[in-house]
């Protein structure tokens, strides 16, 4: 079901921004361009995954309070 609903999303998209619904003629950053929106994601900062929650300073203020 989700697939189904992405694949129409990014032909959507594709004849949206590009008048077109096949996507062989599409550049690759293009191609790229329409996954990312359709996915809502960044392949940037994708990867990158965050260790803690909050930062440095908000577990400072946290210790404060509490200890």
């Amino acid at each position: 079901m989700a697939k189904l609903n992405l694949d129409k999303k990014i032909l959507y998209l594709a004849k949206r921004y590009y008048n077109t619904t096949d996507l062989s003629t599409l550049k690759p950053f293009q191609i790229d361009k329409i996954i990312n929106w359709a996915t809502n994601t960044n392949p940037e900062t994708q990867a990158r995954q965050k260790g803690r929650k909050y930062s440095g300073n908000t577990y400072k203020k946290l210790g404060k309070i509490f200890n």
